[in-house]
């Protein structure tokens, strides 16, 4: 359903490098028969093993069929006004008919898309059934069953009349087999219906889109052109012509936003050579401990001193008392490591509780000045001509699970950007989503405490970060 979820293929590939697994303990609970079988067919066919292949996508086309039955009849149901349309609906009971009568064969219609998705795949698999016979007609020819060949072949060419390499194959298989023996094979006579019923219910509902505008959107590639009423065909063209002249001219757009975005970001990278570093901190106690030089990059600091012992106790005490499990990561628990539990709280929400009596209201602004004397530190610091403004400030703190400790070898906290996605192979980081959020500076605060109850050593850190 979401096979572009960048968190989700990380927690996967993440799972994937844990030690003892398997490739086996992954199983798709949502796996269909005929698109397992049908794999299962392409992979053997792949693998030059014709026999299996023909089992499997044999196994695939009869799985396809009760599948396409059971879509099929689910379409079968009370019209489907979308949401609130039924208020306005206003019909006659022709009309009413007309209406729900293809709204039903346009759902039996989308079977086709329905079964061939499959998860991971933004698209569904193109010409899905023909193709079954494509593979079929091949494998019974590596098999040495000709019969078998010229009907898959001549199956195909139902859908496709003519392709060439088809036609090609099935030339050369009646002449491998003899012109007498190859004429009486006809193609599968389910496959006949299947197709007279399809492009009779397409008639129907490209009749209804011409006459009546009740849209519809042909998932075959197969269909006739003369299906089509010759008006629609007309109106078609135009769209598609409309449609890549747009097309193009977004392309042309994008194109001068990518070279003026290039631009800028070779404006920026000029000006970052004139941003003058180093400034004074402001606050007693606070000295620089890195810069931007030995940290290998530009606009960067390290400072010691922000928070004493006892303010950072503090915080760590509104933690306790204020996180929540998840706050800041989507509601899960444990975004990072399967080892450890985080909780995490905004400066509102440490204020609001504090205004409510529910946590010391001397924490809460404890919490809000310290974001605060960080952000006066870094315009005083870097010499900025503009004031800063806060996007976002989280207190986090992470504790261990204590029936995931044994044997754990894994991070804490990984190494990590927020306001990029790391390719670490080519040295980039691209500003997209889910990663990228805008922010001009960004920092960090954190110091090993003792950990108080519910805690362990080691792993009781709370990190402040504001952005």
């Amino acid at each position: 359903a979401n096979p572009e979820h960048m968190e989700m293929k990380q927690n996967l590939e993440y799972y994937q490098m844990m030690a003892g697994v398997k490739e086996s303990d992954f199983a798709d609970l949502e796996a269909r028969p005929h698109m397992t079988e049908f794999r299962l067919g392409v992979r053997f066919y792949s693998e030059e093993q014709p026999a299996a292949a023909v089992l499997h996508l044999e196994k695939a086309l009869q799985e396809y069929f009760v599948a396409d039955t059971e879509c099929r009849a689910l379409c079968e149901g009370p019209y489907d006004y979308e949401g609130y349309n039924y208020l306005e609906y206003n019909a006659d009971l022709f009309q009413a008919m007309t209406d729900h009568y293809m709204q039903v064969l346009s759902c039996k219609q989308g079977c086709v898309t329905e079964l061939a998705s499959q998860p991971g795949r933004e698209k569904p698999l193109e010409d899905f059934l023909p193709s079954h016979f494509n593979y079929l007609q091949f494998a019974y020819y590596n098999n040495g069953n000709y019969e078998k060949a010229i009907e898959c072949t001549k199956t195909y060419l139902l859908f496709f009349p003519n392709d060439e390499v088809m036609n090609q194959n099935l030339a050369y298989y009646t002449a491998v087999l003899g012109e007498d023996l190859a004429r009486p094979i006809e193609p599968r006579k389910e496959i006949q219906a299947y197709r007279q019923r399809s492009l009779m219910e397409k008639e129907l509902l490209f009749f209804s889109y011409d006459v009546f505008g009740i849209p519809f959107v042909d998932p075959d590639t197969w269909t006739p052109e003369e299906v089509i009423p010759k008006r629609l065909r007309e109106k078609q063209k135009v769209e598609r012509e409309t449609a890549a002249r747009i097309s193009e001219e977004i392309g042309n757009l994008m194109k001068e936003i990518e070279t003026l975005v290039e631009e800028k970001a070779k404006e920026s990278a000029e000006m970052s050579k004139f941003i003058r570093e180093g400034g004074p901190l402001v606050y007693e106690g606070a000295s620089v401990t890195m810069n931007s030089k030995s940290l290998n990059g530009s606009q960067r600091v390290v400072v010691d001193g922000v928070l004493s012992a006892e303010e950072c106790r503090e915080l760590q005490r509104l933690t306790n008392a204020a996180a929540s499990a998840g706050d800041g990561y989507r509601g899960k628990t444990s975004p990072h490591t399967p080892s450890e539990t985080f909780y995490g709280v905004t400066v509102l929400k440490a204020l609001k509780l504090g205004q409510e009596g529910k946590v010391p209201l001397q924490s809460a602004h404890l919490y809000y000045n310290v974001t605060e004397k960080v952000r006066h530190m870094m315009e005083s610091y870097f010499r900025l001509e503009v004031p800063l403004h806060f996007s976002y400030s989280h207190l986090v703190c992470r504790t261990a699970i204590d029936e995931k400790q044994e044997g754990r070898s894994d991070n804490s906290h990984e190494v990590h950007v927020d306001n990029c996605i790391l390719n670490a192979e080519a040295l980039v980081c691209v500003k997209e989503p889910p990663a990228y959020t805008f922010r001009d500076y960004r920092y960090r605060a954190g110091k090993h405490l003792t950990p108080l109850p519910g805690q362990q050593e080691g792993l009781g850190g709370c990190p402040l970060g504001s952005v």
